[in-house]
């Protein structure tokens, strides 16, 4: 598909003021999940209830995130993001104000308010963003956003947890996230003729981008949530293993560009197989490493960006296998197909480990990085064929 007719300067405008808010919302988001899990585990709700309310989020997704498409066709993008915005910052005083058998509601509610926003945003970026420039953009994107979540959680652990301060901070990064979008007024794309896609259809036109997805939440979830345990159970201190997850954000924010570069100048779909084999590769060198520290912090940096990187060449990809009239439904299925991925990653690899023992972790990850690489492979010589 090609960009829509702006101006450079028009352009440039609008593409910031999305990544902008992107900012916000990946700030927002990463500091309610934690706070949320803190204050009930302090009421005495146990880690299955927790785990629960945390599902919350990616189910909601899972059961509306089709409607999206018809939300902001009816609305127009602007005006859709605007609801996602203010709909959130709204929601987040109510878990202030009520019990914690509530917050299941307010998580699900939030669940659907943050789909409409993601779908919107990304496929307001593919539509706008040149096609020679698209990994590009998509990588400052994923960065913003990973920067907004590797910040927003610091903030929550220095003002604590106590009260409504919390909750009044991530209200104030939610309108972080309404702020830049008064500068891209005239700018967005027309999304009055979108239309939702069938999950059968888009599977068959474009299923590399579609599962590269759910493996790319897969892997990303089971690293987030296992990684220290994967560090304990080899040994580490407790703070050295949650520092495991420092170093990974940290190739995550910083990486995204140089994959992004390559799919611009190389190719999309080799790409996402290169970022695919090394995931595989840095995980089977996980218990080889993990008594050479000098060997395993760089891995786990490379590692971070690479495993992040396959969402943002998908992203890129998905811009150029669908039309844009198709992109808000594909989006919002790219978008879906990573929830399903995150729903399923960790109890996989915790089951994983604990039949297998610290080693399940690597292996269940490359397990999913190497069906995903032979499935591209083979996906690719059947195009050529």
């Amino acid at each position: 598909m090609t960009a829509i007719a702006l101006t450079e300067r028009q352009r440039r405008r609008s593409l910031a003021a999305i990544i902008s808010a992107g900012f916000g919302a990946g700030m927002s988001m990463a500091s309610l999940l934690p706070l949320l899990s803190l204050l009930m585990e302090r009421h005495g709700y146990d880690a299955g209830l927790i785990g629960l309310n945390a599902a919350m989020f990616p189910v909601s997704v899972l059961l509306f995130g089709s409607l999206a498409p018809l939300v902001v066709r009816r609305l127009g993008a602007l005006r859709t993001l605007w609801l996602s915005a203010i709909g959130f910052t709204l929601v987040t005083p109510l878990y202030y104000l009520t019990d914690p058998w509530s917050w299941y509601g307010w998580r699900f509610v939030a669940g659907f308010l943050g789909a409409i926003g993601w779908m919107t945003s990304e496929a307001w970026l593919n539509m706008v963003a040149r096609p020679e420039s698209r990994g590009r953009v998509m990588a400052v994107y994923t960065t913003v956003i990973a920067a907004g979540m590797t910040i927003g959680p610091f903030i929550i652990s220095a003002i604590g947890i106590e009260g409504f301060w919390p909750f009044l901070f991530i209200m104030g990064a939610t309108a972080l996230t309404a702020l830049p979008l008064l500068f891209a007024r005239g700018l967005s794309p027309d999304f009055s003729r979108q239309m939702p896609l069938q999950p059968w259809r888009a599977l068959a036109h474009a299923p590399t981008v579609l599962i590269g997805s759910v493996a790319a939440g897969a892997v990303d979830m089971a690293i987030m949530s296992l990684l220290p345990v994967w560090g304990v159970a080899e040994g580490f201190s407790q703070n050295d293993a949650a520092r495991l997850i420092s170093v990974f954000a940290a190739g995550s924010l910083l990486m995204q560009w140089p994959v992004g570069w390559l799919a611009d100048h190389w190719s999309r779909r080799g790409t996402i197989m290169i970022c695919s084999t090394v995931t595989g590769a840095g995980a089977l060198l996980l218990p080889l490493l993990a008594g050479q520290p000098v060997l395993l912090w760089p891995m786990i940096f490379v590692w971070g960006g690479v495993v992040f990187g396959v969402y943002t060449a998908a992203l890129a990809l998905l811009g150029d296998r669908f039309p844009a009239h198709e992109l808000a439904g594909a989006n919002a299925l790219f978008i879906m197909a990573y929830q399903v991925g995150s729903l399923g990653g960790p109890p996989v690899a915790g089951v994983t480990m604990d039949r297998f023992g610290a080693m399940g972790l690597p292996v269940m990850i490359a397990t999913i990085s190497a069906a995903y690489l032979l499935f591209s492979l083979a996906r690719r010589a059947m195009m050529r064929g």
